[in-house]
């Protein structure tokens, strides 16, 4: 066998290991979002699949089926940070079109990443309905958000908002609430936040802690103008309370 024909079948067997990027509105077999990506003059590390995870959304008439795709770079020396990709994507006559990428915005030094976050992606149950949550952990800080996300029937993504707790009536006069972070447990999301007054030290907020619990409202709503039903939820504070006031 010719040495140029050895190169083209060694070129095609690298072509089956990995994925090439994929973009918002591509549609794509599963097969090649779950590939590693391979290294490119933009991003030369190796990003490999950590986790590949299909499940339902709610939506009406009928639930929507979604493959999330959560990649991750190996970090090259210890004090690296986590250098992250994600790809959601809703199934669409086998094949699946790519509705939401985002991406840890890293930098290279060194050959140490540095990077400004990572992500946590989980399909969730709140009472009957599912949705997707994207946990974003901003690096060096501890801090996150969690967006919570549903899908109309012509496959839009769209977040579910939640009340906002800082402006409580809990809060008294010369505090502020900050630093606050979701946790989520049987079907119930919960946030706990400092209550802080002024000359605070970011660690130490000297009034305690404020916790909200949220309910789920609303429903999939007809939009008979455009023969689509669309998502209409938002999380509502049902119960606060105080911890550790002086």
């Amino acid at each position: 066998m010719r040495v140029s024909s050895l190169l083209v079948l060694l070129l095609a067997s690298v072509s089956v290991c990995f994925a090439q990027n994929v973009e918002e509105g591509d549609l794509a077999t599963r097969v090649k979002l779950v590939r590693e990506i391979p290294p490119d003059k933009d991003h030369p590390i190796l990003r490999k699949v950590i986790s590949a995870e299909e499940s339902e959304l709610s939506c009406q008439p009928t639930a929507k089926k979604i493959l999330a795709v959560h990649y991750r770079a190996k970090p090259q020396s210890e004090i690296s940070m986590n250098d992250d990709r994600i790809v959601i994507a809703v199934e669409e006559d086998g094949q699946f079109q790519v509705l939401k990428v985002e991406e840890s915005d890293v930098g290279i030094s060194n050959g140490a990443l540095y990077s400004n976050y990572d992500f946590e992606v989980n399909f969730i149950a709140v009472g009957r309905e599912r949705f997707l949550e994207i946990r974003t952990t901003f690096s060096g800080s501890g801090a996150s958000e969690d967006d919570v996300y549903s899908i109309s029937s012509d496959d839009k993504l769209s977040i579910v908002p939640f009340d906002d707790a800082t402006k409580s009536k809990l809060l008294q006069a010369g505090e502020e609430f900050r630093h606050g972070g979701f946790s989520f447990d049987n079907g119930v999301f919960t946030l706990t936040t400092g209550a802080y007054k002024a000359g605070d030290p970011e660690c130490c907020p000297s009034s305690g802690e404020y916790h909200a619990q949220f309910k789920l409202e609303g429903r999939f709503k007809p939009d008979a103008d455009h023969h689509v039903f669309r998502p209409d939820f938002k999380f509502v504070v049902e119960k606060e309370w105080r911890t550790h006031e002086p």
